[in-house]
C-alpha cells in the first residue's frame, strides 16, 4: 500500500449541502431507479452522486445523494488506473518514454492499437484518456498491476473499489481473474480520489498537473456535463458508458467556482445524458451565487 503523506480524508457530507444536491437530483430526474428487469445485473439499481465544493480548498464541503451506492462505473475507473500510473512514474518506476508492445489478448477490435504494435507509456495513457481506448486501458492495467491500483484506493480509505477486471471478455482474462467479480465503485470514492489529486496527495503539484492534463483530453463526452456548463468553465473529466451504466467523474473550474462532481447512473444514455446536463447546470448556477 503506497504512502500518501499529503492525503487528508474528506469531511463527512454536510447536511444542508446534501439537501441541495438531493433537490437538484430530483429536479433533473437522476433519482429514477432502474428495475431489475432492465438491469443486466438483475437487481434494482439507482444512481450515486457526490459533489465537493472547493471554493475554500482548506475547508472542502461535501454533499451527496446515495453517494455510497456501488455500481458499475464503466470506463470511469480508467481514472483510477491513470492515478496509479502517474504515481509510479513520478516515483521513478516507469517513464513516459518507456515502450510497450501490445499483447494479443489485450487487443480489442475497436481500438486504435493493434496486437504487436509498439507504443510509449505516455501514448498509452493518452489513448486511454482521450478516446477511452480499451486496448490502451488493458495495457495500462498491466503496467501498474491492478492490485497496486487497488492498494492506492485503499490508502485513501476507499474499500471495495478494487480494480478487478480489464476491458475484455472473461475468457481472455489473466490467470486468477477469469472469475473475478466486475469492478464497482461509488461516487464518494471517485470524489475522494479527485480530492487526493487536487490536494497533491498523488505526486504533489506535478501529479495534480499531469492527471488533470490527461483528464482535460477527454473527447468522448459532448452531451453530459459539457452541455450543461457555460463556455467559461474548464472541465477535467472521465466518462463511462456501457449498457445502462453511464457516468462522469470531473473537476470543474470557472473563475472562483471550483468543485468536484461525480455522477454514476444506471440509466440508458438517452435518459442519463440530458439529465446529467440538467443537474450540473443547476449545481453550477447554485455555486456561482
Amino acid at each position: 500500500m503506497p504512502e500518501l503523506n499529503n492525503f487528508r480524508p474528506l469531511p463527512k457530507p454536510d447536511r444542508a449541502f446534501s439537501e441541495v444536491i438531493a433537490r437538484f437530483v430530483k429536479e433533473s430526474g437522476l433519482d429514477e431507479k432502474t428495475p431489475a428487469s432492465e438491469n443486466p445485473d438483475g437487481e434494482e439499481e439507482c444512481s450515486s452522486i457526490c459533489v465537493v465544493n472547493l471554493e475554500n480548498p482548506e475547508n472542502p464541503v461535501v454533499g451527496g445523494w446515495e453517494e455510497k451506492n456501488f455500481l458499475y462505473p464503466a470506463s470511469s475507473y480508467k481514472l483510477y488506473v491513470l492515478g496509479e500510473a502517474i504515481r509510479q512514474i513520478l516515483a521513478g518506476e516507469h517513464s513516459f518514454d518507456d515502450i510497450l508492445t501490445v499483447k494479443k489478448h489485450n487487443a480489442r477490435g475497436d481500438s486504435r492499437l493493434k496486437a504487436g504494435q509498439k507504443a510509449s507509456v505516455g501514448e498509452i495513457l493518452r489513448l486511454m484518456m482521450t478516446y477511452s481506448d480499451n486496448t490502451a486501458a488493458n495495457e495500462a492495467i498491466d503496467l501498474v498491476d491492478r492490485k497496486r491500483a487497488s492498494a492506492l484506493l485503499r490508502a485513501m480509505g476507499c474499500e471495495g473499489s478494487d480494480i478487478t477486471r480489464k476491458y475484455l471478455s472473461r475468457s481472455l482474462e489473466d490467470d486468477g481473474y477469469s472469475t473475478a467479480p466486475g469492478t464497482t465503485s461509488c461516487a464518494l470514492h471517485f470524489a475522494t480520489f479527485l480530492w487526493a489529486v487536487e490536494s497533491g496527495a498523488i505526486g504533489g503539484g506535478k501529479g495534480r498537473g499531469l492527471i488533470k492534463g490527461y483528464m482535460g483530453m477527454d473527447e468522448t463526452e459532448k452531451d453530459r456535463f459539457r452541455a450543461g456548463l457555460p463556455e467559461s468553465a474548464t472541465l477535467y473529466s472521465k466518462t463511462g458508458t456501457w449498457n445502462i451504466f453511464n457516468s462522469q467523474i470531473a473537476i470543474v473550474e470557472d473563475g472562483g467556482v471550483h468543485y468536484i462532481v461525480c455522477v454514476l447512473t444506471a440509466l440508458p444514455d438517452e435518459k442519463s445524458d440530458p439529465r446529467m446536463a440538467s443537474f450540473i447546470r443547476l449545481l453550477h448556477n447554485h455555486l456561482k451565487k
